[in-house]
C-alpha cells in the first residue's frame, strides 16, 4: 500500500493549505509563518519545527535573522521544489495558478443553425471548457468559510457508492461512474444527505467533457453547470449561464441560448446542483423540469434526501448516493498525506480498529473535515477517537454556514440530552426525552446530529452516530454550565458532577471527566477540586467505602486489602486531569492541600508516575506527606487456586437454604476480578532509579517499604528504593515471605540505618548477615516477627534497641521464645506494647512476669499460650501498671483458678481501652461476674466476647449493664459466634439496650453452617434497637437468614437513621459456589 517512490497529490502543495498548518505556532517563533509557507514548509506542530511538503526535510531552532529560503537551499539543494523556483525573488514570488492545457476540440456542426448561432455555439463551448479546467472549478473547497483545503477533482477522484432506484423508492442495483454517465438520459434525480459527494459527481461529470477523452459524454456538445444555491430571483436562464461564466466576456442572449437548446435537445446536459437548498424554486429551473418533454434535453439534478419530494414527480431515473466506501476515504488520504507515510500506516492501523472511524466515515465532506482538523491541529493525536468527535462536530458547522446560529444551539440542545444520558448510562433516547429538553428530533436529524432507528421498534429510538461522540457533547455541554455565569446554570453542572461520589463512579465516568477538561482550566479546576473532595470524604472516619464493604461482605477478602487502590486511582485521575489544558499550576495548590497530612502509596511494580512527577515539579509536597508507602508485590500464578483452596477449607459444605431466604448465601461475583487483580501483581518492575526529586529543602515524615512475596530483578528494586530512601527522614520496612531481600538490599539499608524505626517480618527465615543488619538499625522502635521462626540471634540482642516501643511476637507451632530475651531487656523504659501469641511459656511464665513488672510505659498486652504457670505473677504486674489499655488474652491457660485473678485485677485497670476476652473453659464459668465489672471500667471502647461463652442470662446481664450506663463509651461491641443464645435472648437484649451513644460496630454473626430463620419479633426488637443508637453505621449479623420483608423493613429505618445511607447492614455470605436452594 505505501509506495515511497510513488508520485501522488500532496495537501501542502497549495501554499495557503501550508500557512494554515501555522495556527498554533509559538508567539514568539521566528520567522514569519507566510515566508515559511512560501519557502515551502507546513508547521509540524511540536515546538518550531517544520517541514518542506517536497523534499520532506525537517528545519527547527530557528533564530530572529534566519532565511527560509537560504536554510532550504543549504540544507536541502536538491530539493525539486527549491529548484524550480531558484531563478525568482523569493521577496517578489506569487504562487502561480497554472491553468491546465487546454485540448482544442472541434465544434461538431449543425446544418440547422445560421451563422451566428453557429457561432455562439462554437464560443459557448470553449467558454465552458476553458472553466471546466480552470483551478477555480476544479479545486473543490468544502469549508471555504475557514480553509483552503481542497481536493483538485481533475487529479484525484474517489468512488462513492451509489445505488439505482424504482419509483417506489426500493434500490434496484448498484451503479459504477460509467454506469451513470451512459445513462444521463431525459432527468435523472441524485439524492444524497449533505457532504456525501453530490457536487464532486457533478463538477467531475463537467471535468471529464471539458478533457474530451470521455466517450460516454463526447454526446454532449454542451454540458452547462449550474449551482441552483446562487440563482437569484428574476434571473433568466441565459444570465444565470453567463454568471457562472464568470471571467468570460459574453453577452448570451435568452433567444440564442433558447434556439440552441431547442435544436441540440438531447445534445445539452444541464448539471443542477443542490436543487431544493433556496426557499423558492428559480423559474427557469423550474421551466426545465416542467417542460422537458419539449426541449428533451438531459438533466442530471443533485438534491437532498429529506428534499427530494418535488423533485421526484419529473425524474425519470432515481440515483441514491450511499455511504463513502472506507476504501475511497483510505484512497484520498494516501494520496494527500504521501509526504507522511509513518502517519498513514499508524492511521490506517487505527482506522481498521476503530469503530467510531467507521461510524463518521460515511460522507467524502467528512473525509476532507478530518484533513481540515489534521491541519489546523498538528501537533494533536490525530487518529484519537477524541480528534474524530472534534472533526465531526467542526464538519456539522462547516457544511451548514448560512445557519451557524441555529446550529449552535441544536449543539447545546443535544449536550444537554447526551449529559443527561451520560448520567443515566442512557445511549437510547424516545420522543419524549427530546421533547422534555426542547430539542427538535427533524432538526437533529437533518443536521447530523442524532440519527433515528424505526426497524421492528414500536417506537423510534434516537442516538448519536457513537457513544463517543454522546460523551464529547456531554463534556462540552459541562463546560458550559460549570464556567456559566448563570448561578442556576452553574449549579446544575455541579449538580451532575456531584453525582460522582463513590470510587466505582469515578472509575466508570474517568473518561468522561478526562473529555470535561479538554475544554477549560476553570473546568478542570472545579473538577480536580470536586475529586480532592471525594478523597477527604472517602477517608473520613464516618464514611464508608464501596471497597471496604465489599471486604467485609466476604471475610476471605480483609488480607487483599492492602491491594486496594481507589484512592491511588483518584488522586492519578485528579493529577492527569490538572495536566491538561495548561492548568497544572491553577490546581497545584489544590493538590498540595490535598496531601497534607496523608499516607501515599506508591506501587513499584507499577508506580504512580503523575504523582511523582508531580512532587518532582512540586518538591514542597514532600513535606506535606505524613507518609510515603512503597508496595513491592509478587503473586504466584497459582494464587487464584490457592485462594479457591483457602475458600473450600472456610466453606467447607455446600449449604441448603430455602428460596426465600437465598439472598443470604450468594455466588462470589468477583472470582473473575481477582484474577486480573493478582495478573496487576505480576508486572515487570519499572525503572525509577533517575527520579531525582530535589529534597534540599523538603522531606517525607515517614517512609514506609512494604514487600510481599519472593522477590526476583531485585537489582532493579535496590536502584529504586535508593531513589526514594533519600527522601525521607523515617523509615518502616515490612516484609511479607520475602526470603533473601533485606541481604539483597544491604546497601539500602548500609547507608541508611539510622532511618528505620519499624521492621516488621512474616513467613521468612533471617540469616546470620540479615540479623546483624537489622541489629545496626539503632533508631529502631517497632519490631515485629510473625509466623517465622524466632531468630535467636536478634532476639539475644534486643536489648540493643534503647528506643523500643513495640515488641510483637507470633511465632507457629507454640514455640518458646522468651527464654531468648536478654536480662538487658527489661532495660528497655520506653516499650509500650507486647505481643505474645502462639508461645510456649511452660518454663518462662516467670521470667515474663519480671519484664511485665519493670515495663511501667506498658499500655497494650497481649498473651495466646495453652500454658502460663506464673500467670498470677504476669496479672499482678499488669494490675500494678496504671497505664495498660488494652488487654487482650487467648489460648486454654486460664483454667478456672487463673480466671480469679483475672476477675480481682480487672477493677484495678480504670485507664483499660481495650479488653479481648479468652476462650476455654475457665470464662465460661464466670462470664456474669466479668461483665459485672464492667461497672469499674468506664474508659472502655472496645469489648469482645469469645466464641460459645455467653447464654440468655449473660446477655441479659450485659443489657442491664448497657442501661445502667456502664458502657456508655462503648465504640465496638463484638458478640459474634455465641450460639447457645436463643432468638428469646437476643430479643430480651435488643429491647433493653439504650445510652449507647458512641457505639458505631456491632457483631451479633454466627459461624458459617449454624444459620438461623430470623423470628419475626427478634427482628423488630432488633431494627428499633438499631434505630435508638445513633451513632451505629455497622452491624454484623452473617448466618442470620432474612427474606426481603425483613430487608425492606430494615431500609425503611436506615432512610430515617442518623447515619442513612453509610450505614452497612453485614448479612449475606458470598461463597465459591452456589447453594442449593429448595423451593
Amino acid at each position: 500500500m505505501f509506495l515511497e517512490g510513488s508520485k501522488f497529490q500532496n495537501i501542502f502543495e497549495d501554499e495557503k493549505v501550508r500557512l494554515e498548518s501555522f495556527q498554533g505556532w509559538p508567539e514568539n517563533a521566528h520567522p514569519d509563518p507566510k515566508k515559511l509557507a512560501r519557502a515551502g514548509f507546513f508547521y509540524k506542530g511540536q515546538r518550531d519545527t517544520v517541514q518542506c511538503f517536497y523534499c520532506a526535510g525537517c528545519l527547527g531552532n530557528w533564530d530572529e535573522n534566519d532565511d527560509p529560503w537560504k536554510q532550504h537551499a543549504e540544507l536541502f539543494p536538491e530539493c525539486e521544489f527549491l529548484k524550480s523556483f531558484t531563478n525568482l525573488d523569493p521577496i517578489d514570488y506569487v504562487l502561480m495558478q497554472l491553468v491546465p492545457h487546454q485540448e482544442k476540440i472541434k465544434t461538431p456542426k449543425n446544418s440547422d443553425l445560421d451563422a451566428p448561432t453557429e457561432d455562439w455555439l462554437t464560443k459557448l463551448r470553449h467558454q465552458l471548457m476553458d472553466m471546466y479546467n480552470n483551478p477555480q472549478f476544479t479545486k473543490l473547497l468544502s469549508f471555504a468559510n475557514c480553509s483552503n483545503v481542497s481536493i483538485d477533482l481533475k487529479s484525484l477522484f474517489a468512488d462513492i457508492s451509489v445505488t439505482a432506484k424504482d419509483t417506489k423508492n426500493q434500490p434496484l442495483k448498484q451503479l459504477t461512474l460509467p454506469d451513470i454517465l451512459s445513462d444521463l438520459v431525459d432527468i435523472t434525480m441524485i439524492e444524497g444527505e449533505a457532504g456525501s459527494g453530490k457536487t464532486a459527481l457533478l463538477r467531475k461529470i463537467a471535468i471529464l467533457w471539458a478533457s474530451g477523452t470521455c466517450p460516454m459524454l463526447s454526446r454532449f456538445i454542451l454540458v452547462f453547470y449550474i449551482s441552483v444555491t446562487f440563482i437569484e430571483k428574476q434571473q433568466t436562464l441565459s444570465q444565470i449561464i453567463s454568471k457562472h461564466l464568470t471571467g468570460s466576456s459574453t453577452s448570451l442572449t435568452e433567444d440564442i441560448l433558447l434556439k440552441i437548446i431547442k435544436q441540440l435537445k438531447n445534445q445539452v446536459l444541464f448539471l443542477l446542483d443542490d436543487y431544493g437548498t433556496k426557499d423558492f424554486v428559480p423559474e427557469p429551473i423550474e421551466n426545465l423540469l416542467q417542460k422537458n418533454h419539449w426541449n428533451r434535453v438531459s438533466l442530471a439534478v443533485t438534491v437532498r434526501t429529506d428534499q427530494g419530494k418535488k423533485l421526484r414527480q419529473y425524474a425519470r431515473t432515481i440515483l441514491s448516493i450511499q455511504d463513502f466506501p472506507l476504501y475511497s476515504s483510505m484512497y484520498i488520504y494516501r494520496h494527500l498525506f504521501s509526504h507522511d507515510i509513518p502517519f498513514l500506516k499508524t492511521f490506517f492501523t487505527k482506522m481498521e480498529f476503530s469503530d467510531i472511524f467507521k461510524a463518521v466515515l460515511k460522507t467524502p465532506m467528512f473525509t476532507c473535515a478530518l484533513c481540515v482538523f489534521w491541519i489546523q491541529n498538528p501537533n494533536r493525536e490525530l487518529s484519537s477517537d477524541i480528534s474524530v468527535c472534534k472533526a465531526y462536530l467542526m464538519y456539522t458547522k462547516l457544511k451548514h454556514p448560512r445557519e451557524t446560529e441555529r446550529v449552535e444551539a441544536l449543539v447545546s440542545l443535544c449536550g444537554d440530552l447526551a449529559l443527561d444520558g451520560v448520567f443515566k448510562s442512557q445511549f437510547d433516547f424516545t420522543d419524549e426525552d427530546l421533547i422534555a429538553i426542547g430539542l427538535s428530533g427533524e432538526d437533529a436529524l437533518s443536521f447530523g446530529l442524532l440519527s433515528k432507528f424505526t426497524s421492528q421498534r414500536l417506537r423510534p429510538i434516537y442516538r448519536f452516530f457513537y457513544p463517543t461522540f454522546q460523551e464529547f457533547l456531554a463534556s462540552q455541554r459541562m463546560d458550559d454550565l460549570l464556567q456559566s455565569e448563570n448561578e442556576i446554570m452553574k449549579e446544575k453542572g455541579l449538580g451532575y458532577l456531584q453525582q460522582i461520589n463513590t470510587y466505582s463512579q469515578v472509575e466508570e465516568q474517568s473518561n468522561y471527566l478526562k473529555l470535561c477538561c479538554l475544554h477549560s482550566a476553570e473546568t478542570t479546576s472545579v473538577i480536580v477540586s470536586h475529586l480532592l473532595f471525594l478523597l477527604n470524604k472517602f477517608e473520613t472516619p464516618d464514611s464508608q467505602t464501596d471497597i471496604e464493604f465489599s471486604l467485609k461482605q466476604n471475610p476471605l477478602l480483609t488480607d487483599l486489602k492492602q491491594f486496594s487502590r481507589g484512592n491511588e486511582k483518584v488522586l492519578i485521575l485528579a493529577i492527569q486531569l490538572s495536566a491538561m489544558v495548561n492548568s497544572a499550576s491553577q490546581c497545584a495548590s489544590l493538590i498540595l492541600q490535598y496531601l497534607k497530612g496523608k499516607d501515599i502509596c506508591v506501587d513499584l511494580s507499577f508506580p504512580n508516575m503523575p504523582l511523582l512527577l508531580f512532587l518532582k515539579k512540586y518538591p514542597e509536597g514532600l513535606s506535606f506527606i505524613r507518609s510515603l508507602r512503597l508496595a513491592i508485590y509478587k503473586t504466584e500464578s497459582s494464587t487464584l487456586s490457592k485462594f479457591l483452596e483457602l475458600s473450600t477449607a472456610y466453606f467447607p459444605d455446600i449449604p441448603t437454604v430455602e428460596h426465600d431466604y437465598s439472598m443470604a448465601l450468594r455466588l462470589n461475583p468477583d472470582i473473575p476480578k481477582m484474577v486480573n487483580l493478582f495478573d496487576y501483581f505480576t508486572q515487570t518492575p519499572v525503572d525509577i532509579s533517575d527520579l531525582d526529586i530535589n529534597t534540599s529543602q523538603h522531606k517525607i515524615a515517614l517512609l514506609k517499604i512494604d514487600v510481599n512475596g519472593s522477590i526476583s530483578d531485585l537489582d532493579t528494586y535496590l536502584g529504586n528504593l535508593l531513589a526514594f530512601l533519600s527522601l525521607a527522614d523515617h523509615i518502616e520496612l515490612r516484609l511479607s515471605q520475602s526470603p533473601g531481600f533485606i541481604e539483597a538490599v544491604w546497601p539500602c539499608i548500609d547507608l541508611y540505618s539510622t532511618s528505620f524505626v519499624k521492621c516488621s517480618f512474616h513467613g521468612i527465615e533471617l540469616n546470620m548477615t540479615e540479623q546483624d543488619l537489622i541489629l545496626q538499625m539503632s533508631s529502631l522502635e517497632s519490631l515485629q516477627m510473625t509466623q517465622m521462626n524466632p531468630p535467636e540471634y536478634l532476639l539475644s540482642h534486643l536489648d540493643r534497641f534503647r528506643q523500643l516501643k513495640e515488641l510483637i511476637m507470633n511465632p507457629p507451632n507454640d514455640v518458646e521464645v522468651v527464654r531468648f530475651f536478654p536480662d538487658g531487656f527489661k532495660e528497655l523504659r520506653d516499650l509500650e506494647k507486647l505481643v505474645l501469641n502462639n508461645v510456649n511459656l511452660s518454663k518462662d511464665s516467670g521470667k515474663l512476669a519480671e519484664f511485665i513488672a519493670a515495663f511501667s510505659n506498658l499500655t497494650c498486652f497481649h498473651l495466646e499460650c495453652d500454658q502460663c504457670p506464673e500467670f498470677k505473677k504476669v496479672f499482678e504486674g499488669l494490675s500494678h501498671n496504671r497505664n495498660i489499655q488494652e488487654i487482650n488474652l487467648r489460648g486454654r491457660f486460664l483454667y478456672d483458678s487463673l480466671m480469679v485473678y483475672l476477675v480481682v485485677a480487672l477493677p484495678c485497670l480504670t485507664q483499660l481501652e481495650e479488653l479481648y476476652l479468652p476462650g476455654g473453659c475457665g470464662i465460661r464459668m464466670i462470664p456474669e461476674t466479668i461483665i459485672q465489672q464492667f461497672q469499674y471500667l468506664r474508659n472502655l471502647r472496645i469489648i469482645s466476647f469469645p466464641s460459645n461463652v455467653l447464654n440468655d442470662a449473660c446477655l441479659l446481664q450485659l443489657a442491664h449493664a448497657v442501661r445502667e450506663g456502664h458502657l456508655s463509651n462503648i465504640e465496638k461491641l463484638d458478640l459474634h459466634a455465641n450460639h447457645d443464645i436463643t432468638q428469646s435472648g437476643w430479643r430480651d437484649f435488643f429491647q433493653l439496650v439504650d445510652h449507647l451513644p458512641k457505639l458505631n460496630t456491632l457483631s451479633i454473626s454466627r459461624a458459617y453452617g449454624r444459620e438461623i430463620k430470623t423470628d419475626p419479633l427478634t427482628f423488630i426488637a432488633l431494627v428499633q434497637c438499631v434505630a435508638r443508637l445513633p451513632s451505629l453505621r455497622s452491624l454484623s449479623m452473617f448466618s442470620w437468614l432474612l427474606d426481603e420483608k425483613d430487608i425492606e423493613m430494615f431500609n425503611d429505618m436506615r432512610k430515617k437513621h442518623p447515619q442513612g445511607e453509610r450505614f452497612e447492614l453485614q448479612w449475606q455470605w458470598f461463597l465459591p459456589f452456589a447453594a442449593i436452594v429448595k423451593d
